[in-house]
């Protein structure tokens, strides 16, 4: 599934290499596949509410079409749920990294995730959370672009994550597990205390720190981390920097990190399956996340930070889908997905009225909360 996302920022740092292996992009599809979908529909379930906003009708009935006119073709379902033992690329690369053969040997390092001093009022989203703990995964597994040292294995502690208050499935679980499964087989009970000799604690995201340390705790007071440069050796995939991409690291991260708890995955099964059609084919597929609100600069959202961009037009997305279908020209479907109610439905109308050929797929359920933070959660009830 070819997936983008137009967004104009005055940060240039994100490019990434144009020289991506056949095999990655191969491996990298199935993965990116999965969690564009998943991140969507995860988030819906985070608000605990399943009203339909963008309900079929029937005169919209093409759009969740539900019939696999190809019984040899691959089942969509098969591409939501990659194994990170055996899916191979990045994905099992991040697997063997962070589930050591013994978590209590003495070569084993680690890098704490500390959760913010004030964390209970920390609004973060998934995606804000899933960006910091990858940098913070990538400082751990080259200890800061200090291969020689060893990687470490990275851990979150136990204090309260946001939004897993009122956890309903395991009440006393405030982490992130509520939802998630661990980021490692290790336990806190096998890291070395804050205080202990052979520890050393960040104050600041660039910090110097003594590399033969057995246990690295990042800083309580900033939501900022170090960048490495050096974002491929740790994997021992061949090839070296220019090889790659930060695309299949990204998707491979993604799938990794959002792995639902058994419960979560039945739930986000479920919809899936009322989401998205069984002939749906990935490879002819493009997928428009719609970014708006709080995103935005001059919103007027309580609770949240302030815009990051100016947002571009709804025009500007359609332009880029038009492009990928002279590019393409088998394109037959588009999963649009937006936290806001109405540029979703805009955007829909116009790919109905410019680009009547395509099948619009929508997250059947999702609540759209208007907001990308995790202010609102707590305003969504069953």
């Amino acid at each position: 599934m070819r997936h983008f996302g137009i967004r104009r920022s005055h940060n240039r740092n994100a490019s990434v290499s144009s020289s991506i292996k056949t095999d990655s992009r191969a491996r990298s599809s199935n993965v990116l596949w999965m969690t564009v979908v998943l991140i969507g529909v995860i988030q819906l379930i985070l608000m605990s509410s399943y009203n339909c906003t963008v309900a079929p009708t029937n005169h919209d009935h093409h759009l969740l079409a539900a019939q696999d006119h190809s019984s040899n073709r691959r089942p969509i379902s098969s591409f939501w749920w990659p194994s990170p033992e055996t899916s191979g690329g990045f994905l099992s690369a991040i697997y063997r990294a962070q589930h050591p053969k013994d978590c209590q040997a003495k070569s084993t390092k680690f890098f704490v995730m500390q959760s913010l001093k004030k964390n209970e009022g920390d609004n973060r989203g998934l995606s804000a959370w899933a960006s910091i703990t990858m940098q913070l995964m990538l400082h751990a597994f080259s200890d800061g672009d200090n291969f020689e040292g060893g990687r470490r294995v990275l851990i979150n502690d136990n204090k309260l994550w946001p939004m897993a208050k009122g956890c309903k499935h395991d009440p006393q679980q405030i982490t992130r597990e509520c939802y998630f499964l661990p980021l490692t087989n290790c336990k806190l009970s096998d890291v070395d205390p804050i205080d202990a000799k052979d520890t050393a604690v960040l104050n600041k995201a660039k910090d110097e720190y003594d590399h033969t340390v057995r246990t690295l705790y990042s800083s309580d007071t900033s939501k900022y981390t170090l960048l490495v440069d050096d974002k491929f050796s740790w994997s021992g995939l061949p090839g070296s920097g220019k090889d790659h991409s930060q695309i299949p690291l990204v998707s491979a991260f993604l799938a990794y990190y959002l792995r639902p708890q058994p419960w979560l995955q039945k739930e986000i099964d479920l919809r899936l399956r009322r989401s998205i059609p069984s002939d749906l084919d990935p490879s002819k597929t493009v997928g428009v996340p719609i970014r708006r609100s709080d995103k935005c600069f001059g919103h007027k959202i309580v609770g949240s930070a302030g815009g990051e961009l100016d947002c571009p037009a709804l025009e500007d997305y359609l332009d880029a889908v038009k492009n990928f279908t002279r590019f393409d020209p088998l394109i037959r479907n588009i999963i649009v997905t937006s936290e806001d109610k109405s540029a979703c439905l805009e955007f829909v109308e116009l790919v109905k009225k410019e680009l009547p050929s395509l099948r619009v797929v929508l997250n059947v359920g999702d609540v759209q909360q208007g907001t990308g933070s995790a202010s609102k959660l707590e305003a969504y009830e069953d």
